[in-house]
């Protein structure tokens, strides 16, 4: 799907007329539509594709005056079968207009549409900044719900011997790695951005691109300090899942060692042989009592012993 949108100093609006568009969002494209918008602006084919490879890097290149930026942002991606996951998505600047490209429909017309941020999406520049700042914000966002997952875990491990919460810190770790993978690309792009060797800007944008910075570097530490915790957890919650399985086994063990007792006593009046008591009329009833005196001698020896 292709959007075209003008872009001036007060909003930006959705157009038809694509020869008055300054921003093109492509979501999601087929290929005609890739190879349409290509030659309609003059742009290198691999800078419509390759955001749309769901394990692009983050990069910069800029060929003729066309300069592709792709960053990764997090992203709820079914197609990899993944809750916390991330996905690239690209930015082409060229003299006249900018373009988005991303697999997920939607997703920059999300990141864009919010006010609660500045800079306010009002040229390209701004556009640029925005993406950049909202994706570590986003960032941050999807920390905290895998920290509210975690401790979710957390509250159900005491009782627990099954393994459903070691794999929620599975993978919580497995977002976690890619988190940190992406946040670390994204850094080296913005701070090539910062050089200002592919990108002229002035000192507002420049404070802009440094909000950008200091939000995936928040980004960085929470996920370096929530790594470390989750990592703890995981470690501790294999012992107490171990040790919580002993305390079965040792009940179990318990259980039945005081009813081997009293088997081992039926066991040997079922016999077809003439045993003492056999002709006695309460015979089974003192089978019965020392059966049960049996276990409960047993039953209070363990309970003094603490082994039950």
């Amino acid at each position: 799907m292709i959007k075209n949108y003008i872009l001036d100093d007060t909003s930006w609006l959705e157009t038809s007329m694509e020869e008055e568009a300054n921003w093109v969002d492509l979501e999601g494209p087929n290929t005609e539509e890739l190879l349409a918008v290509a030659e309609r602006y003059n742009l290198p084919p691999l800078f419509l594709s390759d955001p749309l490879d769901p394990r692009e890097r983050p990069r910069l290149d800029d060929e003729d005056e066309a300069i592709l930026i792709i960053v990764r942002a997090p992203c709820v991606h079914k197609e990899l079968n993944a809750v916390f996951s991330t996905i690239p998505i690209g930015i082409i600047i060229t003299p006249r207009m900018i373009l988005t490209v991303c697999r997920e429909p939607g997703l920059a017309r999300q990141l864009l549409s919010r006010e609660t941020r500045k800079p306010r999406v009002i040229n390209r520049q701004s556009l640029l900044f925005k993406i950049l700042i909202e994706i570590s914000s986003d960032f941050i966002h999807q920390l905290e719900v895998l920290e509210d997952l975690a401790e979710e875990a957390e509250r159900h491990l005491s009782k627990s011997q099954q393994n459903e919460q070691l794999m929620t810190l599975l993978t919580i770790e497995k977002a976690l790695i890619n988190f940190s993978v992406a946040l670390h690309s994204n850094r080296s792009i913005m701070e090539k951005l910062k050089t200002g060797a592919t990108m002229n800007y002035s000192d507002e944008q420049a404070g802009w691109l440094d909000h950008a910075l200091i939000e995936n570097q928040q980004a960085v530490f929470t996920v370096e300090i929530f790594g470390q915790i989750v990592g703890s957890m995981g470690d501790a919650f294999g012992v107490i899942i171990s040790n919580n399985l002993n305390k079965v086994m040792k009940f179990l063990t318990g259980v039945t060692i005081i009813l081997m007792v009293p088997t081992l006593i039926v066991g040997a009046y079922g016999m077809n042989v003439r045993l003492p008591l056999a002709e006695f009329e309460l015979a089974f009833y003192i089978l019965a009592f020392l059966c049960l005196a049996s276990s409960l001698v047993i039953l209070l020896y363990f309970n003094r012993r603490k082994w039950l």
